[in-house]
């Protein structure tokens, strides 16, 4: 139980933070019929850096009410070709759908959604229906629509869908090292304002900018009694991020971060950890500690600096200096860590990507990644075995150095060696 849990939440954090196409339903020109056949049009618009699939249904169910009637439709895709969609990054793809059924009602205006893939409320006019239309089943009168009731269809899980989002990546790869290993990590970010308007005042801007964030990072000892996660770093985050428009003329992309950030392994203390014996625990673990808790404050900014060009190959730079505080556990740390970590990315968003994160002092304590990821449905093992709507990347990952856990900050192993799948990166 204790190794199923975290594992149910990688994938549930996965999932929620791999949704990155937003679907955008835009009705016809003009006042419609609303009989079979009337054509909206979907935008499937990708505001991220990231390439994305979208698989939508033969068969798309709207909700739509009017001011006396609610019911269900049904919708198909104009053209059948078009259920698989690849939306590049920083694009927009549409897809046309058509009514199966008629929408019933006397007419006037009436809101439509689709609920899967769920997509914004429209308003739109419509003449008065035939007599031929289906009538839907009548409503309990708890939920029976009455005149001048706000006919907006969204819901609050569309709404959250639309805050959350990827922040540091998603993956689970093993390797060996001492003994049999994995290392896995979940993360995403929440925006808590909508975004503004260009007119809008700079502080409105600011506020706007506001996130919370949460990353997850776990070593999973795979051959000790009972499996148990050697070490969990929980790191909530409250961050301002701010990206500048852009000059059009002009590849480059300048972004702005600071915040605070707390970092844990859960511990609240406890005895000192014994030495060694049949697990991953180090002996300068257990023989400098008083107890396995581990914790630190800190204050950051980290200024991004990203190239782009016309082919989607891109360079990308990130500078983060720290400032700690509160450090009881382990007073340290700086020494291990230093106050600045540098990021290095580049390669092409739908194809093979290498990053590098170097953090720590020029002395040698410091630590160096290293991650190598390309599609997982270009490599022939992994498009055998995994289904083709996960999507996500093949992994290699690389790591020397001190502090590859909260636990062993203070700790050098031998270098590490990693193979896996990454599913936001």
């Amino acid at each position: 139980m204790q190794a199923l849990l975290p594992t149910l939440a990688f994938l549930v954090a996965a999932a929620v933070a791999h949704a990155r196409v937003d679907v955008l339903l835009v009705p016809p020109p003009g006042p419609v019929s609303g009989n079979p056949g009337t054509e909206f049009t979907l935008h499937l618009n990708n505001a991220t850096e990231f390439s994305a699939i979208e698989h939508l249904p033969a068969v798309i169910i709207a909700h739509y009410a009017s001011a006396t009637t609610r019911g269900r439709v049904r919708l198909e895709l104009a053209d059948p070709r078009t259920a698989i969609r690849r939306v590049p990054a920083m694009s927009r793809d549409t897809v046309v759908l058509r009514l199966t059924e008629g929408i019933a009602g006397p007419g006037g205006f009436v809101s439509l959604r689709l609920t899967s893939p769920a997509s914004n409320a429209i308003m739109f006019e419509q003449f008065p229906a035939p007599p031929a239309a289906p009538i839907p089943p009548p409503l309990p009168s708890s939920t029976a629509a009455t005149p001048g009731r706000n006919l907006d269809l969204t819901s609050d899980i569309e709404n959250m869908r639309r805050h959350i989002s990827g922040y540091d990546p998603i993956y689970f790869a093993v390797g060996w090292r001492e003994r049999f290993n994995a290392r896995f990590q979940f993360s995403f970010k929440y925006r808590v304002f909508d975004p503004g308007t260009p007119d809008e005042s700079w502080p409105r801007h600011l506020a706007r900018d506001l996130y919370m964030a949460y990353t997850q990072t776990s070593i999973w000892d795979l051959e000790s009694f009972s499996k148990p996660f050697y070490d969990t770093s929980y790191k909530p985050t409250l961050f301002l991020l701010h990206t500048f428009t852009p000059d059009p003329s002009r590849n480059w992309r300048l972004s702005l971060q600071g915040g605070v950030q707390h970092e844990s392994n859960g511990k609240g203390g406890g005895a000192s950890p014994s030495i060694p014996s049949g697990s991953l625990l180090s002996r300068t673990t257990a023989l400098r500690h008083p107890s396995d808790s581990r914790s630190l404050n800190s204050v950051y900014v980290a200024p991004t600096l990203r190239w782009t060009n016309e082919r989607e190959l891109f360079v990308e730079g990130r500078v983060r200096l720290n400032g700690y505080f509160d450090l009881p556990e382990n007073r340290d740390l700086a020494r291990y860590r230093g106050y600045g970590e540098l990021t290095l990315k580049g390669g092409y968003d739908r194809g093979f990507q290498a990053s590098l994160h170097a953090r720590g002092k020029v002395d040698g304590h410091g630590s160096l990644e290293l991650n190598f990821t390309w599609p997982a449905i270009e490599t022939p093992l992994l498009h055998a075995v995994l289904p083709t709507s996960l999507g996500g990347y093949a992994q290699i990952q690389y790591f020397n150095g001190y502090g590859e856990s909260l636990l062993d900050y203070d700790v050098r192993r031998k270098d590490q060696l990693r193979f896996g799948l990454l599913l936001v990166r």
